[in-house]
């Protein structure tokens, strides 16, 4: 069914619903990369003016994904309640957004109606909001979980605590953990992103979180972010798992990138209740997602990015979550370019999933190479705060060392529970009270002569900062001011390929060097589908290259400057001259190493493809983060071919001096290499079992508590 919409003598013609929403959806470079925006702001308010005159019931009959071939589709359709949804089944879109404005939307009317909505509904109106709708209307909406504490009830202003660390070092995410918990973080989960997805390593991250929290009986919950097949592993060796944690999305596709299914996020649900470790609720998931990562992984059927983020509030809203959290600046600004881009794209995640029955949080954030600071995000937290929302990251200074970007601190929790008069949950709030944390007589601590700042020693994490009021002190306001500085400035490091290839040179390896589609940085960094293909020249370059030699690889290493070529010029050679060896006792033959510039971690697949070679190996600088502008990372793929998906790669991430070393990164891969070559299989489906120990071999608890 076409739309049409005339205006000043012009007529816009729709050809069908995905596409009237999508031009309709306020500008973002997500779209345009993916073809589907506007062409200009005329034709946008055109497809806005169509868009509200668009009948509810519509969207019940002509779906943006067939049904038949998206089982996200089918379980919007098969589980909409009709007899939810009838008193307001005769409003076009348009009267939607009147009546939630309207007093006669209360709370209790919001609640009652959630599972009536669908997610192209909610997405629908929200694209013909302005800001302040979005904030009043999700206001209104209370969406309350349970696990050993109360999330979500007005008033309140949970946090997820993030003592992430590079290389999952207990003492160090010790020492930012309680860091946190003396600002009043954490009631929402204490959450640890692991440096890689190793099996011991993940117990054992478990196992010291249980512990703190048993110990000292905290009324919070805590989770370990790993991908639910490894989660469900964990479950049935009985580790103390609270929360079970996936990434998802909003098409089939794009879930089947992230490696999960509905029905293994079912199992994982299932495993999680059946541990029965929560106290006095039963909400046991934990689950995030992000506006652009469908269109990542081409995984968007010609739909726009915000209607994909809210159709995976509907795969959320099934598994009745303790909390969601729309990570919404993470990705790059080649879906949100900046910061007023991410500012809305924010409000609309948090309208979207609370209307939808969903607890959303956000993590409020981005990254050095999008066209943000943290005075934007400063300002979406302010928003946030009057809206309601259930929950934001806190970080030691809102700086995270391991995934290297930017977001809330503990600080700013500290400063909107001041300005609105907000509480962290009330079981949190009661023992943070009986701890004494927080009281008015400790909140003026000059940490420098304090012994809080000896923990300082063990993370590279901005701990023991002091605080002046709500805030952090003047020096360490600009030291965080210099190092985004040079952060970003790192983003624009060329790589020098001809230095790099004399090193190799010296060092007895045969290199060629290769570039993609993307020519130049600014090109690179909008469009990253460039980075993922290599330029014709460099096709044709291979193509010869295995023309004039015809032999057996096995072994193809890839070396892509990606987001930081500084962490490919200081880290590469010496991790690749320390593989050699392994890579000769097994025997297997090594393909002249390819340096490529302009790249994104894809491109290694199409050279993998020319090589014919199974074991694919790519190094690629990671973004620059405040404190890890030479990080990089190590991605192993088992028969690469162009188009290979996501979930078919295993990650080794900072591998950086400060970071992983190139002599246990070094081992962690031949160990996936090993196993991937004998099981012929690579990905999720490929566990890391090599038991490396976390560095620290002094218990926490002697040092810290």
């Amino acid at each position: 069914m076409s739309y049409r919409y005339s205006v000043a003598q012009q007529q816009y013609i729709f050809q069908d619903l995905k596409t009237l929403m999508a031009k309709a959806t306020p500008l973002r470079s997500g779209d345009e990369l993916a073809g589907v925006a506007a062409s200009n702001a005329t034709e946008r308010v055109a497809a806005q003016m169509a868009l509200a005159e668009v009948p509810l019931k519509t969207f019940l009959n002509e779906t943006v994904i067939d049904y038949d071939k998206d089982d996200i589709t089918r379980l919007i359709i098969d589980e909409h309640r009709a007899d939810l949804f009838a008193p307001i089944a005769h409003f076009t879109v348009g009267d939607f957004r009147n009546w939630l404005l309207s007093e006669d939307a209360t709370s209790e009317k919001l609640a009652n109606l959630a599972k009536g909505l669908t997610p192209e509904m909610v997405a629908a109106v929200s694209k013909i909001m302005r800001n302040q709708d979005l904030i009043l209307v999700a206001s209104k909406c209370e969406v309350v979980t349970q696990f050993r504490n109360t999330i979500g009830l007005k008033g309140h202003l949970s946090t997820r605590l993030q003592p992430n660390h590079p290389t999952d070092d207990v003492l160090g995410i010790s020492a930012s953990l309680l860091d946190g918990l003396m600002y009043g973080n954490g009631d929402a989960v204490i959450g640890i992103n692991p440096a890689t997805d190793n099996l011991h390593n993940l117990s054992e991250l478990l196992k010291l979180l249980d512990h703190i929290i048993q110990e000292y009986e905290i009324p919070t919950q805590s989770c370990v972010l790993t991908h639910i097949s490894s989660g469900i592993q964990l479950a049935e060796r009985n580790i103390p798992i609270d929360l079970m944690f996936q990434s998802i999305a909003g098409t089939q596709l794009a879930n089947e990138g992230f490696g999960v299914t509905l029905d293994l996020l079912q199992e994982g649900y299932e495993a999680t209740l059946a541990l029965n470790r929560g106290t006095i609720g039963k909400n046991v998931m934990y689950f995030e997602t992000g506006q652009g990562s469908a269109l990542s992984s081409n995984a968007h059927h010609g739909v726009d990015q915000q209607t994909i983020e809210a159709r995976a509030y509907a795969v959320a809203r099934k598994y009745n979550p303790l909390l969601v959290n729309t990570v919404v600046g993470f990705i790059g600004p080649e879906y949100l370019y900046d910061g007023k881009q991410i500012i809305r794209a924010g409000l609309e995640d948090h309208f979207c999933g609370k209307l939808l029955g969903v607890p959303m949080g956000c993590d409020i954030c981005y990254t050095n190479h999008a066209d943000a600071d943290q005075n934007d995000m400063d300002v979406l937290l302010t928003l946030f705060g009057a809206a309601g929302i259930n929950f934001i990251m806190g970080i030691p200074g809102s700086d995270d060392v391991m995934l290297n970007y930017q977001t809330t601190s503990f600080h700013d929790a500290l400063y909107l529970r001041q300005l609105m008069g907000l509480k962290p949950a009330p079981e949190f709030s009661a023992w943070l009270d009986q701890q004494g944390i927080l009281h008015q007589e400790q909140r003026q601590i000059h940490w420098p002569s304090n012994p809080w700042h000896k923990l300082k020693q063990y993370t590279d994490a901005r701990i023991a900062m002091g605080r002046v009021g709500c805030s952090i002190p003047t020096q360490e306001l600009l030291k965080f001011q210099l190092s985004h500085a040079q952060a970003k400035d790192a983003v624009f490091h060329q790589l020098d390929t001809e230095n790099m290839q004399a090193r190799l040179r010296d060092l007895k390896f045969e290199s060629l060097i290769v570039e993609s589609k993307a020519t130049d940085k600014e090109v690179y960094l909008k469009r990253p589908d460039l980075g993922r293909e290599l330029s014709e020249q460099a096709q044709t370059q291979l193509t010869t290259y295995v023309q004039q030699h015809p032999q057996q690889y096995d072994v193809c290493i890839v070396v892509g400057d990606g987001l930081s070529a500084r962490a490919i010029e200081e880290n590469a050679i010496a991790y690749i001259n320390s593989l050699r060896e392994h890579i000769d006792a097994e025997g297997w033959k090594l393909a002249p190493i390819v340096l490529a510039t302009g790249s994104r971690v894809a491109l290694g697949d199409e050279v993998a493809e020319s090589f014919n070679a199974p074991l694919l190996i790519m190094l690629i600088g990671e973004r620059p983060g405040l404190s890890s502008p030479d990080s990089m990372g190590v991605y192993y793929t088992w028969k690469a071919r162009k188009g290979s998906m996501d979930s078919s790669r295993n990650c080794i991430s900072n591998v950086r001096p400060a970071g992983l070393s190139i002599q246990i990164a070094t081992q962690r891969l031949m160990a996936l290499m090993r196993n991937s070559f004998k099981l012929q299989l690579s990905g999720v489906d490929l566990k890391d079992d090599h038991v490396v120990p976390l560095q620290s071999d002094e218990h926490p608890k002697k040092l810290l508590f």
